[in-house]
């Protein structure tokens, strides 16, 4: 049996899923007395009511962690692991977000039980919120802190409906491992299971609800800014600590939307029962919990859920069993556990976050037309695991702070934007492609594309593989989505240390020439200068004149040298240019057919183009033909003109047969690097044949 010691421990959620697992909770501790009047009940008494023999019981201290003296606690005893979720108000996503907050710093308490008792483990929960918060600095102090004592950390963003929870609730759990025991490798925890458990399942067994368990507080104007209620085969919004902030049983009327941030209620409606959120928090039953309602309600809120801590407690067992840890560990690259979430800006957050909602849509739209389970399958790989942990970012972006300052997460997962834009085009690509509504026999693999793919030539963000069997051998349908989050941008090409474009976007074709690399040189000179000088972009005020315009320039002259064929040029001149045409088109629009997303929030509409240049896409299958399938689209033959576009100093417009892109320099960073400066690709003009569909939200 191994021993723990729990700080902040609440009413004991982390700690019971690590006694469920066998774990010795030597010692507790918490400032309110009703959590850990509760505690002492779960923990210390058999359901008749007689209290534990002392050797099984555990240690619950009340009061101040800061006023407790740590040499007191479980004294010659070897600690094997150390657990605590310090408290996470400070850390809002939402609010004043004060790095110097005086509850941020109650870790540190934390930090020093670790340093104390060496640990072979620990474990802290947080809120994501604590990876931003003062733009990282607060995250890195404490990674910092835990590494100077000798561990490595892994901090994995989590979604709790993912582990047996029936409940949207986003945390960031930290996992340390002592350096002798993992070497220096962090700690690789599981991505969990999509079956999610129900509300139906999770309520199930509870007795009718008693209106004395209801809180019945007035409803705010913020509680009426969203949807609050989800049916019983979906999985609860997060379980607030704040009773007048949870939301609606399942069994409610429900609201409606009347306006911009404003619901009405319809029919009947209750907030969940403490005992329904102690059950969406998987408490057991018939768990008793001390305290007013409010405080139950907040004992709750606070907590980790049972199964969650179950989990987590099954994975420290893990490591403490294991005698060759390292297939559990990232040993190549173990700060990536800890900066995941970190590598991703707002607008790779927001795209991903999309791609991840058209995923999920096209496979219930496909099981809608009666795929089965069995016959469609999630290629959950890395690139899958980036864009669905940039749509849970996104859901915690829901956070708020309540009125008087305690933590609560309200995330509308059946409403947001990116499901509801995902939802639309989701539906129209099984309505235009035959195969998706003839199951019978048939193999589908979705999968998330990889960020590089796109420098290869395949802007598609997500690919649909169907086979013709399970077996996986024949391939009769590769479908491809492009996703866009209000933006119609083709690609973002970089400038390169290594500015040879041309033999990059032809793969190796075509060679830039000397005149031009000598170009790019002198512009990286005076680019190096510039960083001799400025910190960034924004104090460089003759940027344009300097830097992008050169660029431009060169680009212009190079495109047109090798894309554009005078009239006096013979055959094999001509025949060089119209390659180079179709190699720079194709790089721009992808070497594959692919639909193109586009999410509107502004429209509240979703537009989708279907990009059928080779012809795979509507394809008849078994004789099913979609009579309004879109004809293959003409692929340009030559670039009639490159210009600078009137009036600018960082755009250049490329004139193909029949289509027209624009390209926009503006640096991607706002250091001033080499690397930092990128092409914003847009299109212009179209032939006629790409016929969009502009499909409401509401509809």
């Amino acid at each position: 049996m191994f021993n723990v010691i729990s700080m902040f421990s609440g009413a004991g959620g982390l700690d019971m899923g690590f006694h469920n697992k066998g774990f010795k909770i030597l010692w507790a501790n918490d400032l309110n007395k009703d959590a850990c009047d509760t505690y002492d009940k779960w923990a210390n008494y058999d359901k008749n009511g007689k209290r534990k023999p002392e050797k099984e019981c555990t240690e619950i201290e009340c009061g101040d962690i800061s006023k407790i003296d740590f040499n007191k606690i479980a004294p010659g005893e070897i600690i094997d692991v150390v657990l605590g979720g310090f408290p996470c108000q400070g850390f809002s996503l939402a609010g004043p977000r004060q790095v110097d907050d005086s509850r941020n710093i109650l870790y540190r308490h934390f930090v020093e039980m670790v340093r104390m008792k060496s640990p072979k483990v620990f474990i802290a929960e947080n809120v994501i919120g604590i990876k931003t918060l003062g733009n990282g600095a607060v995250f890195d102090k404490i990674v910092d802190d835990f590494s100077t004592l000798g561990y490595t950390i892994s901090a994995p963003t989590i979604n709790a409906k993912n582990y047996g929870v029936p409940q949207d609730r986003m945390r960031v759990i930290f996992v340390g491992i002592r350096n002798d025991i993992c070497h220096g490798g962090a700690y690789l925890f599981p991505r969990g299971d999509l079956k999610k458990v129900t509300l139906k399942e999770a309520l199930s067994q509870l007795p009718p609800v008693n209106m004395e368990d209801v809180c019945q507080a007035p409803f705010s104007s913020r509680y009426m800014s969203r949807n609050r209620k989800r049916d019983y085969d979906d999985v609860s919004f997060t379980i607030p600590a704040m009773a007048k902030q949870v939301a609606l049983s399942p069994d409610s009327g429900g609201m409606v939307h009347v306006g911009v941030d404003r619901f009405e209620f319809v029919g009947t409606n209750r907030r969940l029962s403490y005992k329904e959120a102690a059950a969406i928090q998987t408490f057991p039953i018939d768990m008793e919990f001390c305290g007013d309602l409010d405080s139950k309600y907040k004992q709750i809120g606070n907590a980790v859920p049972v199964k969650l801590a179950e989990v987590i407690a099954g994975e420290v067992y893990k490591i403490l069993t294991t005698k060759d840890l390292s297939p559990l560990l990232n040993i190549e690259s173990p700060k990536d556990e800890i900066r995941v979430d970190k590598r991703f800006t707002k607008n790779d957050v927001t795209g991903k976050a999309f791609e991840y909602s058209s995923l999920l849509a096209i496979y219930d739209e496909m099981h809608k037309s009666g795929w089965k389970n069995e016959q469609i399958e999630i290629l959950e790989d890395k690139n899958y695991r980036n864009i669905e942990k940039a749509y849970q970012i996104i859901e915690a972006g829901e956070e708020e702070e309540s009125d008087d300052d305690l933590f609560v997460i309200d995330v509308d997962h059946g409403m947001n934007s990116y499901d509801r834009a995902a939802r639309v085009a989701a539906a129209y690509l099984r309505m235009t492609e035959p195969i998706m509504k003839m199951p019978e026999g048939l193999h589908a693999v979705l999968a998330a594309m990889p960020d590089n793919a796109g420098v290869k030539g395949d802007v598609r963000d997500i690919r649909i593989t169907i086979y013709a069997s399970e077996s996986k051998k024949e391939v009769l349908r590769e479908l491809g989505i492009s996703c866009k989050n209000n933006h119609e941008a083709v690609k973002h090409p970089r400038i390169t240390e290594v500015p040879d474009f041309a033999k990059e976007w032809t793969k190796g074709e075509f060679s830039c020439s000397e005149e031009f690399l000598d170009k790019m040189e002198k512009v990286q000179k005076v680019i190096e200068e510039y960083q001799e000088k400025y910190s960034t972009w924004s104090e460089v005020e003759e940027k344009k004149e300097k830097v992008y315009l050169p660029i431009v320039e060169a680009f212009v002259e190079e495109i047109r040298r090798l894309g554009m064929a005078s009239k006096e040029a013979g055959d094999e001149q001509r025949k060089n240019a119209s390659k180079f045409a179709k190699l720079f088109f194709e790089y721009m629009f992808g070497t594959r057919d692919f639909y193109k997303f586009i999410k509107n929030d502004k429209a509240q509409a979703t537009t989708v183009y279907p990009y059928n240049m080779h012809g795979s896409l509507m394809k008849t299958y078994k004789g099913i033909k979609n009579n309004q399938a879109v004809p293959c689209v003409t692929m340009p033959n030559e670039i009639v003109e490159v210009r600078i576009k009137p009036r600018s100093q960082t755009t250049l417009e490329v004139y193909f047969d029949q289509w027209i892109i624009s390209m926009r320099l503006h640096n991607a960073d706002s250091a001033i690097k080499k690397t930092s400066l990128k092409f914003d690709v847009q299109i212009k003009a179209q032939p006629k044949k790409v016929m969009s569909a502009i499909l409401p939200w509401n509809k």
